[in-house]
């Protein structure tokens, strides 16, 4: 039982690992955005690159541009973090032996049960390679008799 609820909470770490993992990778590509509006404020780039005549900085345009980014970072993070969790909360635990699923801590279900109780689940019948090989063996073996 232990071992148990010892390997569910790495599991969660690891998700949560990768989550922030996620998000940190997002915060490094937004900060450098950011820093390189304001190099480009102050350095003005394109005076270096094109040969143009240096501009002035101009810190409302920085600011503005900032606040974009910033602005832009918030949605995508937020996002990003609605998304996985909503992938996160739709996982379940199958007995690899039985087929049950956790519904609730230590509160096990037959999983065709789960799935009559939830509405939101579209389901339709198919038949997985394996199965499809058992059947023709098995009318193989009914046409050979």
């Amino acid at each position: 039982m232990a071992h148990e609820q010892s390997k569910k909470k790495t599991l969660v770490l690891a998700i949560r690992s990768g989550l922030t993992v996620i998000a940190l990778w997002q915060f490094i590509g937004f900060a450098i955005l950011l820093l390189l509006v304001w190099a480009n404020e102050i350095w003005d780039f394109a005076s270096y690159f094109y040969g143009e005549t240096a501009r002035e900085p101009n810190m409302v345009r920085a600011l503005l541009a900032s606040a974009a980014i910033i602005l832009a970072a918030v949605i995508v993070v937020g996002h990003t973090y609605v998304q996985h969790r909503a992938i996160i909360s739709g996982m379940l635990t199958l007995c690899s032996y039985c087929h049950r699923i956790e519904i609730d801590r230590d509160v096990w279900s037959c999983i065709e049960d789960h799935l009559r109780r939830t509405p939101s689940l579209r389901l339709t019948h198919g038949i997985c390679p394996d199965c499809i090989e058992k059947v023709r063996d098995t009318w193989a073996e009914e046409e050979g008799d």
